[in-house]
């Protein structure tokens, strides 16, 4: 499904949202990501044209159970019932492709925010690219060190492989406050602390509902394909 948002502010920069984005950029910094800078922008109105795309693929709790190596896949029936009909978008600069929901919406090259890098359930408009808007429930970043380290308890730790070749970790944190941080580590470099890495998260800061955000990220990890040459 593709959209296409407007922004009606002269000074704003429109975001079009697409499930197939092409182009390429620099990603935020590593920070943003295990902080989840969420700051809200400035949003406008804009409308969405439905999509007659269907699909017919298995679902991916299905598929990936079968694979020992990948990450668990817990039921999620919305979840399910939302990857019934997906879409696909690619970060050839980052070097990975994936399928996400076709009602959800992922981003284009802005400013320095390469394609497929914001995903969220509802439509979104960006007048500052380095800030992540109120709206997205995801984001996947491309780090060229370790990730970094947080104060957070650990509430569950699970490791795997994703794209069929690449050592990965899943962590779920927790804060004294309540607040709930789930990020997935991919390992491209030699240690995770060499680097590069691609980092996957969402967290209780973030738009949307947490525990679907997460079966969401969950399905859409599962459907990465690692594009290039990797270590």
């Amino acid at each position: 499904m593709n959209r296409l948002l407007r922004s009606t502010a002269a000074a704003s920069l429109a975001l079009i949202v697409s499930a197939c984005g092409n182009g390429s950029s620099p990603t935020p910094s590593a920070s943003e990501v295990l902080t989840a800078s969420t700051q809200p922008s400035p949003t406008q109105e804009a409308t969405a044209e439905p999509s007659e795309t269907a699909s017919t693929q298995p679902s991916v709790a299905a598929s990936s159970s079968a694979d020992p190596t990948a990450f668990t896949v817990a039921p999620n029936p919305e979840a399910d019932a939302l990857f019934i009909t997906r879409d696909e978008c690619e970060n050839v600069a980052d070097g990975y492709r994936l399928e996400l929901p076709d009602a959800w919406f992922t981003n284009t090259a802005i400013g320095e925010v390469s394609p497929c890098s914001w995903f969220s359930p509802t439509t979104f408009e960006v007048d500052d690219p380095s800030e992540v808007p109120a709206e997205i429930a995801i984001t996947i970043e491309f780090m060229e060190g370790d990730s970094g380290s947080v104060s957070e308890d650990v509430i569950s730790r699970e490791t795997g492989i994703v794209g069929r070749t690449q050592e990965a970790v899943r962590v779920e944190w927790g804060s004294s406050d309540g607040g709930r941080r789930y990020v997935y580590q991919i390992q491209l470099g030699p240690t995770p602390e060499e680097g590069p890495n691609i980092v996957a998260m969402t967290s209780t800061e973030m738009g949307g509902d947490y525990e679907l955000n997460k079966a969401v990220l969950d399905r859409i990890i599962a459907t990465m394909e690692l594009l290039g040459s990797v270590n």
